[in-house]
């Protein structure tokens, strides 16, 4: 009689446990509202490139800039809006120099940036010193045929046995 009471009672516990969690079970999937759609369509690839006339520029050096440039700039402004980052301060300076010179660009242009020995804040904490050319365009034009053959040269020059191909053609 008590093994068939035992019997019973696990029983009992066992089927109240079950309910209870295919009880929880239930509610967590009644309450929960999951979506999930893939969709995948193939659809006709369109190519468009549109083919647009070169055009080429000549390039004169402005005779009256300086050829030299300094500038300090200061430590929030390097480390910081520039994220200490050597080519973004390069890419600044060039800025710098082409603004205050009236300069479409700097030919060869060479950079030289340190920390300023000198500083007597936050303001100059580094130096950039740029040597180069200031240059204007001037003459733009739509290219020719005579410039077509240097500019496919430039553009293949990367690979020799391409350039050597299209001389001799």
């Amino acid at each position: 009689m008590k093994r068939l009471l035992l019997l019973v009672t696990c029983c009992v516990i066992a089927v109240s446990s079950f309910a209870q969690k295919t009880q929880t079970v239930s509610k967590t999937t009644a309450h929960t509202n999951a979506t999930y759609q893939f969709t995948q369509a193939r659809k006709p690839q369109v190519w468009v490139e549109p083919m647009v006339k070169p055009l080429v520029v000549e390039v004169e050096v402005i005779k009256e800039a300086p050829t030299f440039w300094r500038k300090a700039l200061g430590r929030y402004k390097v480390e910081t809006e520039l994220e200490g980052k050597l080519e973004n301060v390069h890419n600044y300076g060039i800025f710098l120099y082409t603004k205050d010179t009236n300069a479409d660009m700097i030919l060869a242009a060479t950079y030289n940036l340190y920390t300023n020995p000198d500083r007597t804040g936050d303001s100059d904490w580094y130096i950039i010193e740029i040597k180069g050319f200031p240059a204007k365009f001037k003459n733009w034009r739509t290219a020719d045929q005579s410039d077509y053959e240097w500019m496919r040269m430039q553009t293949l020059s990367g690979n020799k046995q391409k350039v050597y191909e299209k001389v001799k053609e």
